[in-house]
């Protein structure tokens, strides 16, 4: 996949999420489920600051200095990036990015899609131009140039309308 057909792909899932932003009301958004886990809020919340902080490591690579990196993604990052999806197994996210996930409104929500959606149209210029040897990390994939960013923010945030829809049939 390119990185205009993952760019694509990814403003496809964001409208899916400002469609489902339309559907909830402001109680249910915020409210956990009766299973336990995230809220729909927190969904957004994480799925925003992850593409984000990917947005940016992507844009790391068209200022890299480094030289020619010969190491890529890890094995499984590879195996991901290829089929597309994650594993069908349940994945922890990183402590580090479960302890800054917190409840955001629905206009939160909506305004930050917006931003990101607009940084990806601007970036993509940029990003289009870089050699695939620019490379920056990912701390458990491994080192990713800047068609693999946009693939797992692509991956990623297919990965949680999933999680929305277990939220709805949990609800």
């Amino acid at each position: 996949m390119s990185l205009q057909a993952s760019a694509s792909s990814i403003k496809d899932a964001l409208a899916s999420y400002l469609a489902w932003l339309k559907e909830i009301d402001e109680d249910e958004f915020v409210q956990s489920p009766p299973g336990g886990g995230w809220s729909y809020s927190e969904v957004f919340c994480h799925v925003i600051q992850v593409n984000v902080r990917s947005m940016l490591a992507a844009e790391r690579c068209i200022y890299a200095k480094f030289g020619h990196r010969t190491s890529g993604p890890n094995l499984i990052a590879r195996l991901i990036l290829y089929m597309g999806k994650f594993p069908p197994l349940k994945i922890k996210a990183h402590a580090k990015v479960v302890s800054i996930v917190k409840p955001v409104t629905k206009e939160e929500a909506r305004n930050d899609m917006l931003v990101f959606c607009n940084k990806l149209q601007d970036l993509l210029p940029k990003l289009m131009k870089v050699p695939a040897h620019q490379r920056t990390r990912h701390a458990r994939l491994g080192m990713l140039n800047c068609e693999e960013w946009l693939k797992f923010i692509d991956i990623h945030t297919r990965h949680h309308l999933k999680q929305l829809e277990r939220i709805r049939k949990s609800s």
